[in-house]
């Protein structure tokens, strides 16, 4: 290695362990234009190039890593590089054939060896494939490993496969041992003692759980925790992922246009590193626009997701409604709903009944507009055994509307009007404005079929005085 070659090396070590990450890409760009990295570099030169938003340098690094490893006789070294491609991949592409192909690579290189760090990595890495895959039970069993392991040898694989273990038992309807394994793991996040990677992957896993099961105070509290964070330790993918979270947040809680600028946000610091998964800004994007009456900005941030390779529904579904084009709607929901798409997302682990409570809420407006009370009737069922099942007081709320909407449409105008006033009063204990208007404004068409104008003009009033807000509020 040349003196300018050692020295250019050198800085970038110097820049990447102050976390100037830019500055120590750039040098080692530069010695590597000269063929000066060897595999302790390169793997350092992945590192980097994630932090500094270069998600295919990082890939073909770590690739070349692997490479020299195994051309060198040194399995553990390649086996490590191998899941390293294989995490990026999966993290940030979801593209899972080639997911598989590297930790096949991996698993061969293993195999004889003794447990270390890289059985951690790896059994860590299986257990999202197996996820994103579907494979819950599977998934549940590499957790474990990772933890069995990592708590050993490498306690940032632990500190994911506890948090890993959990969401899979909360996707398998096991709330309470879920809920307190993500305590277990959130002991490691505030303890301080990960590296800024792993201390995002579990940041960002802790409220990717909680979002699902519709669990939003405590949702917040860690989406709160992970912003202070990311100010000054995000790298990667891991800031815009916290802002997406930010922005679930913000519209529950009515600021909508303040999660419109986060959500944009967020789809252009994602840009440089997801590809299907870029939908899911995309597809909050479109939610918050549908909460702000802006109907046409909500169907071209939908379409957007769609064209990503992601699942649009039950947004635009909701957008046809609006649009009143009530048999599409009706026709989409009931296909996203048969017919699901087998998206990859460790945001939105596919097969699951979380994944279709939110359908099943849509579908039972749309179906009552259609005139079809059997499918909304089904629907409600179906969401209310989900709610009841995992115990969340936001799916509850759901379903009371769902029941309640039902009742009015039936002509049972007396059931509905004590389901939908429950509903009003549980999305307001949640914080829920925009929910709690919309069960409001139902609640008001069941004390109008009953004569109640008077009432019925207060909470009509209220609820068009809280949507208004929602519309118009400021930054």
């Amino acid at each position: 290695m040349s003196d300018e070659g050692g020295v250019a090396v050198k800085r970038a070590h110097d820049a990447a362990a102050r976390g100037a990450w830019q500055e120590a890409f750039e040098f080692l760009v530069q010695a590597d234009a000269d063929g000066l990295l060897g595999p302790p570099d390169l793997a350092l030169l992945g590192q980097v190039a994630y932090a500094a938003g270069d998600l295919d340098t990082t890939i073909e690094a770590w690739e070349r890593a692997h490479a020299a490893c195994a051309q060198a006789g040194e399995r553990l070294a390649a086996a490590g590089a191998a899941v390293r491609v294989a995490m990026h991949l999966l993290f940030d592409t979801a593209l899972l054939a080639p997911v598989r192909g590297w930790l096949a690579r991996a698993e061969q290189l293993l195999d004889g060896e003794g447990e270390t760090p890289v059985h951690a990595w790896f059994a860590v890495v299986r257990n999202y494939e197996r996820m994103l895959s579907g494979d819950v039970n599977s998934a549940r069993e590499w957790a474990r490993r990772a933890i069995a392991i990592g708590s050993k040898c490498e306690p940032a694989a632990c500190a994911i496969g506890r948090v890993a273990e959990a969401r899979s038992l909360i996707l398998e309807g096991d709330v309470q041992r879920g809920l307190a394994l993500l305590d277990e793991a959130a002991v490691a996040v505030v303890s301080g003692d990960l590296d800024p990677m792993s201390t995002g992957v579990v940041y960002c896993e802790l409220v990717c759980a909680l979002q699902g099961l519709a669990q939003y105070d405590l949702a917040e509290e860690w989406t709160d925790a992970m912003e202070r964070w990311s100010r000054t330790n995000a790298i990667g993918s891991l800031h815009g992922r916290c802002r997406v979270h930010r922005a679930e947040i913000l519209r529950l809680r009515g600021s909508c246009t303040e999660a419109e600028i986060e959500a944009l946000e967020a789809c252009e610091e994602l840009r440089p590193y997801l590809r299907r998964e870029l939908g899911w800004p995309l597809s909050e994007l479109g939610r918050i626009r549908l909460h702000k009456g802006d109907i046409d900005g909500a169907e071209q941030a939908l379409l957007a997701a769609h064209h990503a390779g992601w699942d649009p529904q039950p947004g635009l579904a909701l957008v046809r409604l609006a649009q009143g084009d009530i048999a599409v709607a009706s026709a989409s929901i009931r296909d996203a709903l048969e017919h699901p798409l087998q998206v990859p997302s460790k945001e939105r682990p596919p097969n699951t009944d979380l994944r279709r409570a939110p359908l099943l809420d849509a579908q039972v407006e749309i179906e009552i507009a259609a005139g079809d009370l059997d499918q909304a009737r089904a629907a409600a069922a179906e969401l209310e055994s989900i709610a009841v099942r995992f115990e969340s007081k936001a799916l509850v709320a759901s379903a009371t509307v769902a029941n309640g909407r039902l009742r009015l449409a039936e002509g049972d105008a007396a059931g509905a009007q004590q389901l939908l006033a429950d509903a009003v009063q549980l999305w307001s204990e949640i914080g829920a404005p925009y929910e709690a208007a919309l069960a409001r404004r139902a609640l008001a068409e069941a004390l109008h079929a009953r004569g109640h104008d008077d009432r019925a003009a207060l909470e009509l009033e209220a609820a068009q005085s809280a949507l208004e807000r929602i519309e118009t509020a400021p930054p």
